[in-house]
């Protein structure tokens, strides 16, 4: 994106900006701090600045310079189009800079730019530090933690953030990537003081439309929704409407700013998608001897499921090197069968990719159907789809296990081979944890109270409605929803999560049916039929998880719940009947 596109109009500019050359100045004391050191700040890397971010566009360093902390961004996006926008004149270094001293002259807090450069070649920017502050959904969850105290806090810093926010909608700009990451929450002050971040992603206009503050806001609201509640959000947006000088109702608004950011989260979501089958910082494609080809991690933007694997960085001649022959993972020292069907294989064993060792399991498909590989022709192999639907569910905050590579061997269109390496997960399995804490067993440990132990019980059923309602928002079908193919992580200092583990009964559709909605949770219904530690009002409130929205009020769940258990019948004696038959032709 060019930064320039928007520059704000020279009459924006402060009289006292300094130019000396190709160094932009914000005024005369910048230039007393920097003047002298425009050679140090081209050339960070030799002159022991500390580097703090690095990606494809930008790289973020740090250094005390006469005791007042500077950051140092260089840009060097290599993009067509920031490479055209760089010959005509638009810079994001000079763009962030403008805009950074033109909010705060409206009274929008902001980093203080000093100086910013973008000629033969090279673009920076050098920012004065905002200490002590944290990012601002770091901020968050720490208060979370603090309990009523922490909760007040976050109140005050809405309302803050709100109001800076609508300042500037009201002076005519638009911030294109409005999430928490860009903002830090000042920590020195009496109360949370925003400051907004990045602002070269920011457009200038005459007037910002209602339609345009809505699809602003909507991408704030779109990060905050899994932890903010519906009256916080209205609180926001009732400081908001007090600060923005905008016309309507507080309602009104709030159903505009939830439909715009489900439209958002979609086209964010299918964005994120493209990228599972593509090469950049998060994924590559990869070619191995013998005809192998596929896709592999190299690192993971979300930290779920308790993984490992998602907090270090791969390379990929390391996993060239790791995977020279995929086939020696199924067998040899360190490998332990886990399972062996007509549908497959399943091997647990640690896997040494560069310095880190990762603990995985290696799958092997098998065709149960011989008419399937004229099928297998056509569409992608079964760990091809796994693996980026195991990237789809953790990019929507679905717990499961991080899957790490996705081979498959073809000779011309025809499928000979193919495997799937995820990480191993450590937790228990859905119906042994149930029965281990409900069943009344587990009280002689020491751990838990018997009231502890049943509320434990009681957040994981919960916890499973939800997950299978966040599966269902998103158009995702699972067939094969049952006990064994979900693992409970649980400490004592964290809540319960349900993680899936077994995605080959996993489909994206493109409408999910009232028919399939129910599909699933009679699944689960049935898998929590045959845990005798879970009863009746267990089984309901996996239901209501399932049901409840926030600011939905009273819901009728008898009307659900007789179609549930009418269902789980017929289902269950369908099981009964397949069990009787292979009994019988075992026996004979």
């Amino acid at each position: 994106m060019i930064a320039g596109r928007n520059l704000i109009s020279a009459g924006h500019r402060n009289p006292q900006t300094v130019s000396d050359g190709e160094v932009l100045f914000a005024d005369a004391s910048a230039a007393a701090l920097l003047a002298g050191r425009v050679d140090e700040l081209a050339r960070p890397t030799e002159t022991g600045w500390e580097r703090i971010k690095h990606n494809a566009s930008r790289t973020v360093y740090r250094k005390d310079i006469d005791g007042r902390v500077i950051f140092l961004k260089h840009y060097h996006s290599r993009t067509i189009v920031h490479r055209i926008g760089r010959l005509l004149g638009f810079s994001d270094a000079k763009c962030e800079m403008r805009f950074s001293r033109y909010l705060a002259s409206h009274g929008v807090e902001t980093a203080p730019a000093l100086a910013a450069v973008c000629a033969n070649g090279r673009e920076w920017l050098a920012t004065l530090g905002v200490l002590p502050a944290e990012r601002a959904h770091e901020w968050q969850l720490e208060r979370l933690t603090r309990g009523q105290e922490g909760r007040r806090e976050i109140q005050k810093a809405i309302a803050a953030v709100a109001e800076m926010i609508g300042q500037m909608h009201a002076v005519g700009v638009i911030h294109c990537d409005l999430h928490a990451g860009n903002l830090l929450i000042r920590t020195e002050t009496s109360s949370p003081t925003p400051v907004l971040m990045d602002l070269h992603r920011m457009k200038k206009r005459r007037r910002v439309s209602r339609r345009a503050r809505i699809a602003n806001l909507a991408q704030l609201f779109h990060d905050r929704f899994d932890w903010t509640t519906r009256t916080e959000r209205l609180r926001f947006l009732k400081h908001y409407l007090g600060t923005g000088g905008t016309g309507g109702t507080l309602k009104g608004w709030q159903r505009m700013v939830e439909d715009f950011a489900w439209r958002h989260r979609r086209r964010l979501y299918a964005r994120r998608d493209r990228r599972i089958v593509s090469d950049n910082r998060y994924f590559t494609r990869i070619r191995l001897p013998n005809g192998w080809s596929g896709h592999a991690v190299l690192s993971s933007k979300r930290l779920m499921a308790g993984s490992r694997a998602a907090q270090v960085t791969f390379r990929v001649e390391d996993w060239r090197k790791a995977l020279e022959s995929p086939e020696r993972l199924l067998s040899g020292d360190g490998a332990v069968l886990v399972k062996d069907t007509r549908s497959g294989v399943i091997v647990r064993r640690e896997l040494t990719i560069g310095e880190h060792t990762v603990d995985v399991f290696v799958k092997r498909p098998r065709r149960k159907r011989t008419w399937k590989i004229v099928v297998d022709c056509f569409r992608q192999a079964r760990p091809t789809r796994a693996f980026r639907l195991g990237h789809a569910l953790l990019t929507r905050r679905i717990a499961t296990a991080l899957p790490l590579v996705a081979l498959e061997r073809r000779i011309g269109p025809l499928l000979v081979d193919s495997m799937l390496i995820v990480e191993a997960v450590e937790g228990e399995r859905l119906n042994l944890f149930l029965q281990q804490w409900l069943g009344g067993s587990s009280e002689g440990e020491g751990r838990l109270t018997a009231g502890e132990q049943r509320r434990l019980g009681r957040d994981v059923l919960w916890q499973m409605g939800r997950m299978l309602q966040r599966l269902h928002d998103n158009n995702f079908h699972h067939r094969d929803l049952k006990g064994p193919n979900m693992l409970v992580q649980w400490s004592q200092d964290q809540p319960p999560e349900i993680v899936l583990v077994d995605l080959d009964g996993l489909q994206r559709v493109r409408r999910l049916t009232r028919r399939k909605q129910f599909q699933g949770l009679m699944r689960l219904n049935v898998s929590l039929l045959r845990c005798p530690a879970v009863n009746h009002a267990g089984r309901l409130r996996m239901l209501l998880g399932y049901l409840r929205r926030p600011g939905g009020g009273r819901i009728n769940f008898k009307p659900y719940w007789r179609v549930l258990e009418t269902w789980s019948g017929r289902k269950l004696r369908q099981q009964i009947r397949s069990r009787r038959r292979k009994q019988r032709a075992i026996r004979r």
